[in-house]
């Protein structure tokens, strides 16, 4: 698993804000630790030295926040290819 950043806050639309160490592709599928499955990375702010990103969750949990969020290898591999 390759870690992307950390889970900030829900948004007033309900979209989870993550801070991001690394910017991954757009619509790849966003974990916790344990691999459960936490939403979809849609779009990126801020700018290029702090970007943000927003995840549409499946859920809305609060154990969610404070915690570092993942990506898989799978699904990074999968989405240059496209």
């Amino acid at each position: 698993m390759k870690r992307i950043g950390l889970a900030l806050h829900y948004s007033r639309l309900g979209n989870l804000v993550v801070k991001l160490d690394e910017v991954p592709p757009l619509y790849v599928n966003v974990y916790t630790y344990t691999m459960k499955k936490v939403g979809v990375l849609y779009d990126v702010i801020g700018n290029v030295k702090r970007p943000y990103g927003l995840v549409k969750p499946i859920t809305h949990e609060e154990a969610v926040v404070g915690q570092p969020l993942y990506v898989r290898p799978q699904d990074l591999e999968r989405r240059r290819k496209k």
